[in-house]
């Protein structure tokens, strides 16, 4: 895990959480129910895209203060109230987020235009530091650093700023971004293991998309389930979350988002919102934002991946709550449309890799992401300006002494901080053979060995069968969620593209193609009748 300065990781559902929600209301500033302003015709802040949202700007028919209002209108209604979503886990404070936006608009209006993320509200997780002036404070979910200080912002919130984005809110998460608890399993109904989408400080995010939340199948997937579920509820244009093995890609069936190993990943409506976004982040020459255009699939190789991933084989692990069925036929289908309408070469391809490899490499990424936590996290802890926990063992002692909030009915336990307090450091020889089964058996028998072997422009998953980002994050490949289904209850699931490392602008492209042939991705059903 790593602090940018950030915390992440991934980990699964939950109840409604009383005895949090004191706590959560005490941070959340309030807009003072903020009216909705009029927007112009047309523009559904559930669908519009970052460059739409430009042209109304630039046209002078919106305002950059009255998007900031109608954002927050909509996180007023339904992100504590309402639906009750907990998508957000802290508000920017009204009167700072709307003196920013008015300086902003001036800038505008003087023809100073930064670029096309000017005056363009977004959310970032929680575990991506902001400055003090910004009034809202950096916690990864956990109620000892939501009273830390950090000492500026994070590279990546810098780098928004400057290109005049407005940091609207803080996007709930997994509580350390999943590393406090092992995942609960589908078996562990009343189980023991950590929920997708809880932290102490936020509450249980539920997806926008599924009528009763996440008790009724709303499970938000992902420890990045607050930044998703934020902006397909349109409580922001777009949104940050973090990747190291899933936390932003299973969350983000319903938009576009690209990521690599350690990294921030952008989610938006489409797939040349996160280029915007990575362009932003990255080189800031345009170079992500060129590759999405005129985008075609003619002639790309794409490998469909099937033993013990599409196919169940020997073995398959499926996300909590999958629609199986529904997501294999999606696939198949999608696959077959990829290539008779967009020209795309589909092969169908196996790694060699059995299920029982698939666990070792699983349990070695665990030791890697383990020892990891440990370092970065006491690093991080080390730089701040003001924490009342420094080390990784006052977190779990202040854990265990604010039981109350940290383990409310539901939420046992914090295995995944005791067994890092353990972990045998980088310098470790069982450090340094646990890389060497992820090379051995994620890189030289599996994805690497696909690409080699077949010449593959990109390789194809579905988030939910087998799981892939366990295998193809920790080593830096390259990939990027885009909508492709539904399950009958409307929760979405998506397709996975895999590129090699340092292809991104491959990777975009892709994506493009994909969006251009695909059906625009529904807005949630529950929000549609209520929303701006």
């Amino acid at each position: 895990m790593r602090l940018i300065p950030t915390l992440l990781i991934l980990v699964c559902c939950h109840v409604a959480l009383a005895n949090t929600d004191q706590a959560i209301l005490r941070l959340e500033h309030t807009t003072g129910s903020l009216p909705s302003p009029p927007l112009p015709l047309g523009l559904n802040l559930l669908q519009t895209s970052i460059e739409e949202l430009g042209i109304y700007l630039g046209n002078g028919s919106l305002t950059s203060v009255d998007l900031v209002k109608a954002y927050l209108h909509n996180a007023e209604r339904d992100n504590h109230q309402g639906l009750n979503l907990r998508a957000v886990i802290q508000s920017a404070p009204t009167d700072n987020i709307l003196a920013i936006a008015t300086a902003l608009d001036a800038e505008r209006h003087a023809g100073q235009i930064r670029g096309p993320l000017h005056g363009i509200p977004i959310l970032v997780k929680d575990n991506m530091a902001t400055e003090i002036e910004l009034g809202m404070d950096t916690s990864a979910g956990n109620t000892a650093l939501k009273e830390s200080k950090v000492k500026r912002d994070a590279e990546v919130v810098r780098k928004l700023r400057s290109a005049g984005a407005i940091i609207s809110g803080k996007a709930n998460l997994n509580e350390f971004s999943g590393w406090k608890a092992y995942p609960r399993s589908a078996s562990d109904a009343m189980g023991k293991g950590g929920t997708w989408g809880w932290s102490a400080v936020g509450g249980q995010t539920s997806s926008a998309y599924v009528e009763g939340g996440c008790e009724a199948g709303g499970n938000p997937l992902g420890s990045s389930s607050g930044s998703a579920v934020g902006v397909s509820a349109g409580f922001a244009a777009a949104a940050l979350g973090t990747d190291t093995t899933g936390s932003s890609i299973p969350p983000v069936a319903l938009h576009y988002s690209v990521s690599v190993l350690d990294a921030v990943g952008p989610m938006g409506f489409t797939a040349r919102d996160t280029a915007i976004l990575l362009d932003v982040l990255t080189y800031n020459d345009g170079r992500y934002l060129k590759a999405t255009q005129n985008p075609s699939l003619k002639s790309i190789r794409l490998g469909l991946v099937r033993r013990n991933f599409l196919d169940e084989a020997d073995g398959r692990m499926t996300s909590l709550n999958a629609c199986v069925s529904e997501v294999e036929q999606a696939l198949r289908s999608t696959m077959a449309m990829l290539s008779k309408v967009a020209g795309a070469a589909v092969i169908h391809v196996n790694m060699q890799l059995n299920f029982a490899d698939l666990v070792r490499l699983n349990a070695a990424t665990g030791v890697v992401m383990t020892t990891g936590f440990k370092e970065d996290l006491e690093g991080y802890m080390a730089g701040l300006a003001e924490s009342p926990v420094r080390t990784l063992r006052d977190v779990v002692e202040w854990n265990e002494a604010h039981a109350k909030e940290e383990f409310p009915p539901g939420q046992c336990c914090q295995q995944r901080l005791l067994d890092s307090l353990v972990s045998p450091g980088r310098k470790s020889s069982e450090y340094k053979q646990a890389w060497q089964t992820i090379h051995e058996l994620g890189r030289d028998r599996g994805l690497g060995y696909l690409f080699d072997e077949y010449g593959m422009d990109a390789l194809v998953f579905s988030p939910e069968l087998g799981l892939p980002s366990g295998i193809v994050s920790p080593q830096g490949y390259a990939e990027g969620t885009a909508p492709m289904g539904y399950c009958k209850n409307g929760a979405p699931f998506g397709i996975l593209f895999v590129v090699r490392p340092g292809q991104e602008e491959k990777l975009l492209g892709i994506m493009a193609g994909y969006e251009a042939i695909m059906p625009r991705r529904r807005t949630p059903a529950p929000m549609e009748k209520t929303s701006t």
